[in-house]
């Protein structure tokens, strides 16, 4: 049985290229290599991005192997920004996708959007219209340069929005309806990453229990399709189920995963999909993700 690929998210200093970040993968944990990595290009706030050369971008092609190389976008929850913010967004997501694009296994992951819009808070439907207009917006001209946009659940939290499947749906069925200048589906450049804190934090799923999980899989593949899930958030929950609080936590020391079974339940379920981790700490998650992977190769 192939093993789960489980990755991790990482810093790095404001002088480091990113042939640099993919070399010190090595040093993460040693004799373990890293499969799949992500970073932040710059601060929350949009400012002081990052600009990678394109001879380090060459460079980093030639040694990151298989690796996934994947960009957690800075822009937290502005795809529902109305007009005086979008043009901005825009220009910013669109960097993002443009950076990792050589890539073979890549993305920008986003959270869309909350509907507190400077404290007028809005309908579900409009703010959900309004990503789905201003995904429309970055990729409409069918620009072949961009890459994958991965849209990310949110833990139920405040006015965000992507808390539910029928969320995700709504947003995800109203692209595969909009079309580029060459009649491409918008949907075909939007993927779904899934944060099991998030999920576990948002109350529809327990997925501290296989049947949970199992469930979890058969409704998301009935109302959106499991094409369209291709990248895990692998983080355990500080705080119980339905909390509805975004605070991951170390592997095995939360809420969520209380047994290495459960989490061998889970890569089960989920093959063939990039796990990263968000946790403070990957080396202290790794010894309970091994459990698990050797509890499958029983």
């Amino acid at each position: 049985m192939n093993n789960p690929k489980v990755g991790t998210h990482i810093n790095f200093t404001s002088e480091e290229t990113l042939t640099e970040i993919i070399l010190s993968l090595n040093d993460i944990v040693e004799g373990y290599k890293i499969p799949n990595f992500q970073i932040y290009l710059g601060s929350r706030t949009g400012a002081n991005m990052r600009n990678f050369s394109k001879k380090d971008i060459e460079d980093s092609l030639d040694i990151i192997d298989n690796r996934g190389f994947f960009i957690h976008s800075g822009l937290t929850n502005y795809l529902s920004s109305r007009i005086n913010f979008r043009r901005f967004v825009e220009r910013r997501t669109k960097q993002e996708l443009n950076t990792v694009k050589p890539f073979p296994l890549s993305g920008v992951v986003s959270h869309p959007g909350t509907r507190n819009s400077g404290g007028i808070i809005m309908e579900l439907k409009e703010t959900l219209d309004t990503i789905v207009d201003n995904i429309y917006k970055i990729y409409k001209d069918g620009n072949d340069g961009l890459g994958y946009l991965f849209l990310e659940n949110a833990a139920g939290e405040g006015y965000k929005v992507f808390k539910n499947i029928d969320e995700m749906k709504y947003v995800i069925k109203k692209l595969e309806g909009k079309y580029d200048i060459n009649g491409h589906s918008i949907a075909r450049n939007i993927k779904i990453c899934i944060d099991t804190c998030h999920l576990f934090a948002a109350g529809d799923y327990n997925i501290s229990k296989i049947s949970e999980i199992k469930r979890f899989k058969k409704d998301f593949s009935k109302e959106i399709g499991l094409k369209y899930l291709k990248l895990i958030h692998l983080n355990d929950s500080k705080y119980d189920f339905g909390c509805r609080k975004d605070v991951h936590e170390i592997i095995g020391k939360g809420y969520l995963w209380k047994s290495p079974r459960i989490l061998k339940a889970f890569f089960q379920e989920f093959k063939n999909i990039p796990y990263l981790c968000e946790t403070k700490n990957f080396r202290e998650c790794l010894p309970y993700i091994e459990s698990a992977k050797q509890l499958m190769n029983r």
